[in-house]
């Protein structure tokens, strides 16, 4: 709150909220292609201040920047989300006056972790707090997706949002993305952790490689006559004869989605060294037939993978840049971090140990029901 005031000066009491991001464990684009993913929300996150403008004007700030604006449409600064988080609720049958923010972030910008979608649900269930209000989870998911998709612009898909809003505690969300279904899947180790190392290459999310492969993957499921990577066979991708570029995306969305199902099982028996497995293998899918890694991924996930106590790895997010989750035992975090950064370069690498955090319907119950 200090932040809101020392930048615009002290006002009325503002309220408060933070979102947590995500972590995918297994099912890397495949939201976009109805298929399923296992994923967990974070104990990284945003927290967010806000309060009422007193004159119409709409105000951000966040690590030093300031925006204010009459306008709250996108203009391509940092308040884009914050302000598209409103404007989204108004298409929910919220009543949204202007408002002004100040955000706090430990989870990092374009590292492949969600920032943008807990900027956006923070900054919803703020709004919701200040005004009044209270939405189901779902509407929340379906309002953040407004906000990210329809009015920021970028292509997504919708696991981002259901990770943020609806992961159980102390748990994985497994969803399908067919039909926004989701059930909860228990984290079973006490002795076993995710260590995560930001390579310091912003990645995609939006830019035109992500639109790129969300566009040949679309073109492969038409051309095959599904609607879901959950209908895709190996068997029907060759008899398909598809170009050499869409059968890649097909193969890639259709393992993937098979890995995640066989990631939540493992999971479920406690299988740690099965998990990783899929992971790893998910990583070299997402490699070679996505074709959405870099150097600095590969080096880290193979860094990674020579800890004695690592179980698998893999990069996370929309790729091209970002960050790589290594699932191991947590006596063995710290090797696997130095690990890690060394092998994408270090000069430039971050690591943490993440874990399971509640989803904005726990965290915000107040403002964010179940229903």
């Amino acid at each position: 709150m200090r932040a809101l005031d020392d930048a615009f000066g002290s006002r009325e009491e503002a309220v408060t909220a933070f979102a947590p991001g995500r972590s995918t464990l297994v099912g890397e684009h495949v939201d976009y292609a109805a298929g399923m993913v296992l994923c967990i929300a974070i104990d990284l996150g945003v927290a967010v201040a806000l309060r009422l403008s007193p004159d119409g004007m709409y105000r951000a700030v966040s690590a030093g920047q300031r925006v204010a604006r009459v306008n709250p449409a996108p203009a391509g600064d940092l308040g884009d989300r914050v302000f598209a988080a409103g404007l989204a609720l108004r298409r929910y049958g919220v009543d949204v006056p202007p408002y002004e923010v100040a955000l706090a972030a430990d989870v990092p910008a374009g590292a492949g972790l969600a920032s943008s979608a807990a900027v956006i649900c923070a900054v919803i269930a703020a709004v919701l707090r200040i005004v009044g209000g209270r939405l189901g989870a779902h509407d929340v998911v379906s309002a953040a997706l407004t906000a990210e998709r329809d009015i920021v612009g970028v292509p997504c898909g919708s696991l981002d949002q259901h990770a943020v809003v609806e992961s159980p505690e102390g748990g994985a969300l497994l969803l399908d993305c067919r039909n926004d279904s989701w059930t909860a899947v228990p984290w079973p180790w006490r002795d076993v952790v995710l260590c995560a190392c930001n390579t310091g290459e912003q990645h995609d999310v939006g830019g035109a490689e992500y639109r790129s492969r969300r566009a040949q993957t679309e073109l492969a499921l038409r051309e095959l006559g599904v609607t879901s990577a959950q209908e895709i066979t190996a068997e029907m991708i060759e008899a398909a004869g598809l170009p050499v570029v869409e059968g890649r995306r097909a193969r890639h969305v259709a393992s993937e989605t098979a890995r995640a199902v066989q990631a939540a099982r493992a999971m479920r028996e406690g299988d740690a060294h099965h998990l990783g497995r899929l992971m790893t293998e998910s990583h070299r899918s997402l490699r070679d037939d996505h074709e959405v890694s870099t150097q600095a991924l590969d080096a880290a996930v193979a860094a990674a993978l020579r800890v004695p106590g690592c179980h698998g790895a893999r990069m996370v997010g929309a790729g091209f840049g970002g960050t790589v989750v290594a699932l191991v035992e947590s006596d063995s975090a710290s090797e696997c971090a130095a690990a890690m950064s060394g092998g994408a370069g270090g000069h430039a690498c971050s690591s943490w140990v993440l874990r399971p955090c509640a989803g904005l319907m726990h965290l915000a119950s107040d403002v964010v029901t179940s229903g």
